[in-house]
């Protein structure tokens, strides 16, 4: 069929743009048997595998019916599937475009997406044999997708189905770079922190640097604006490395620069983790439960895992760019909280956000009025009360050096900030 043809059956001619990359290309080869992800035994195989209730399989099986039944929908999914898994170019913001196809699918358009989405689980599933990756971890990972479902379902009053933006983070799975164990899930990727690392050769102390050209408020919280009057009573970073001095702008423990340039001779400091270097990224997945022990015990088997079935992927540590990284967290919500615990245990650092980070956890969307939205949990009318109040809702990041862990539990980075080698006050 043409593409033309599908989107003025279906009433999505506005969709063109997203569809038209590679359209020819999955019609040359559209199979000549039903596509995979469309067969009754593969979704419910899936989603046995992924562990999503029962209850689902009657209303999957009814929804790809409806699509087999319908030729224009049968081949925008077998595209939407190439486009979503073979074709990793494809940009994710083509992807959060697709249309809802309420028209052709009333009351069913998120099980569309679901349909295409459970093919992670067989793709998952060839990408962690081929590293001989144990099923017990892919089985963990693909039991992560309940969280995107999830975000769906608590939105739509139960409704099965996807969101699009969630659907660009799926291709994670599917490539082998996305892992659960324990608690936390992790990709090896370039650390994208805008930091420096350096340790103390006589000491071992840690010391991180601000990148040059970051601006900052006068509190040291990296600021996202750009005009003069955003940055009022702020100030900008400098960094410099050279043979025998290295220059910058100290970053505490606690997530804030400190306004107070530094000069480190480079024989007593040795470079630990810049911008590039390779780390363990990351992912918190939803679900609470999130204490530092299980932090602790999840962080111990990603290094054991990575080593063992990515040895050609060496890395230097942990980081993570997260709303649970607010500095702000234990003053607004709770010093005993979970995420403000895990906060002792890491290197926070700046990282610039809009002012409103984790509504769209925390609240199902991001664009709601703080006046009339729900006040259902703690941690909803503890983020309302702070952006009332006229504050911000930061976003953070963290690292742990991979030597470091082995201090876990103790608050190694805040209990020894500032560095005794420099003469900065606590």
């Amino acid at each position: 069929m043409s593409l033309d043809e599908v989107l003025t059956r279906l009433e999505i001619l506005d969709s063109l743009e997203v569809f038209e990359p590679h359209w020819e290309e999955s019609e040359g080869c559209f199979p000549g048997d039903l596509p995979f992800f469309l067969d009754p035994a593969q979704s419910t195989a899936s989603r046995a595998f992924a562990d999503l209730p029962p209850e689902v399989d009657a209303l999957l099986v009814e929804a790809a019916q409806c699509v087999r039944e319908n030729p224009a929908l049968l081949h925008l999914a077998w595209h939407a599937y190439r486009l979503l898994f073979e074709h990793r170019d494809y940009p994710g913001h083509c992807i959060a475009r697709w249309p809802s196809l309420e028209k052709s699918l009333p009351d069913r358009s998120g099980l569309f997406y679901l349909l295409i989405a459970l093919a992670v689980v067989p793709l998952t599933r060839k990408a962690h044999q081929a590293r001989g990756v144990p099923e017990a971890v892919t089985r963990d990972t693909c039991r992560d997708i309940h969280e995107l479902i999830g975000y769906h379902r608590a939105k739509h009053g139960g409704a099965w189905g996807i969101y699009l933006r969630d659907l660009r983070w799926i291709r994670n799975y599917t490539s082998g770079a996305l892992y659960t164990l324990g608690r936390l899930e992790y990709m090896v990727r370039p650390f994208y922190g805008k930091v420096r690392v350096y340790r103390h050769r006589p000491t071992g102390q840690v010391l991180a640097l601000a990148e040059d050209g970051i601006r900052f408020d006068q509190q040291g919280h990296a600021r996202a604006g750009k005009s003069d009057e955003d940055l009022a009573g702020g100030w900008t970073s400098r960094f410099a490395a050279g043979d025998k001095w290295i220059t910058g702008y100290p970053i505490s423990p606690f997530g804030v620069a400190v306004p107070r340039e530094v000069r480190l001779p480079a024989h007593d400091w040795s470079p630990a983790l810049a911008p590039g270097d390779t780390v363990l990224d990351v992912h918190i997945a939803a679900g609470g439960g999130m204490t530092p022990e299980r932090c602790a015990d999840s962080m111990r088997k990603a290094l054991e895992f990575f080593p063992r079935y990515f040895p050609d992927q060496p890395f230097v540590g942990f980081a993570c760019v997260s709303w649970i990284l607010n500095p702000d967290i234990a003053d607004f919500y709770s010093p005993r909280s979970n995420m403000a615990l895990w906060q002792r245990e890491v290197h926070l650092f700046p990282y610039p956000s809009d002012g409103r980070s984790g509504f769209l956890y925390v609240f199902g969307e991001e664009d709601i009025d703080v006046t009339t939205a729900l006040r259902r949990t703690s941690l909803q009318r503890a983020m309302l009360d702070h952006l009332s109040a006229g504050r911000p809702l930061r976003a953070g990041g963290m690292f742990v050096l991979k030597e470091d862990f082995r201090f876990f539990g103790s608050g190694f980075y805040r209990s020894h900030w500032p560095p005794s080698a420099l003469a900065l006050e606590a």
